[in-house]
């Protein structure tokens, strides 16, 4: 039971989904950081962002499953991991290029989008030589995210939302270690990383 639990959690709060999540959740708590973002706009550009960082990365992986290229979807294997990472890398980084030249959307959604590209960058280098969590880096990075906008943004509602965040990574975290699917240095590092980065270049953007 306890590892249906796990796998559960593994799946709902995948890495490739957070970036919609924090979205959603921004404009729900955050508005006034999103700007010129409004209810009008919103939900084409959270299905753009839905499509580019969720939907087609999975196909990506699911294709080089079908090639062989890959052996799990699960990705367990630290050498199996660089080739899809730096697909979804690639995903990211258009992703920024359209908000930012294409789309024309505020500096928080451009700095926003860049950070989570340079963790995406950061993690693909790393993975290299050392394997990491990305369910870890992706969930501490969303909290690292939001308390640095509820920081520049005090009119923010994010205090409760940051509350829960925060239980869902120690969630997030434990199910990784008690699947088995990282040590706890892997996923340590994956925490610091995604929080430090994510915090870090939001709070001293401009």
């Amino acid at each position: 039971m306890a590892r249906r639990i796990a796998e559960f959690v593994s799946y709902v709060f995948h890495p490739l989904l957070l970036s919609t999540v924090l979205l959603i959740i921004l404009f729900l708590f955050s508005p006034n950081a999103l700007r010129p973002i409004d209810s009008t706009n919103m939900l084409p550009i959270t299905g753009l962002v839905f499509a580019i960082t969720f939907i087609i990365p999975a196909i990506s992986i699911g294709a080089l499953k079908i090639t062989s290229s890959i052996t799990s979807l699960k990705l367990e294997d630290r050498k199996e991991r660089i080739m899809p990472f730096l697909f979804i890398s690639a995903y990211h980084g258009l992703t920024v290029y359209m908000f930012a030249y294409r789309l024309a959307l505020g500096q928080t959604m451009i700095i926003l989008f860049g950070t989570v590209t340079a963790v995406v960058v950061l993690i693909t280098i790393i993975t290299i030589f050392f394997k990491v969590s990305v369910h870890a880096a992706g969930v501490w990075g969303m909290l690292g995210c939001m308390i640095a906008i509820q920081i520049k943004y005090p009119d923010s509602l994010l205090f409760w939302p940051i509350i829960l965040i925060l239980l869902l990574a120690g969630v997030v975290n434990s199910s990784r270690l008690y699947l088995g699917v990282h040590s706890p240095a892997e996923v340590g590092i994956g925490s610091v990383l995604g929080f430090g980065v994510c915090f870090t270049s939001i709070y001293l953007s401009s």
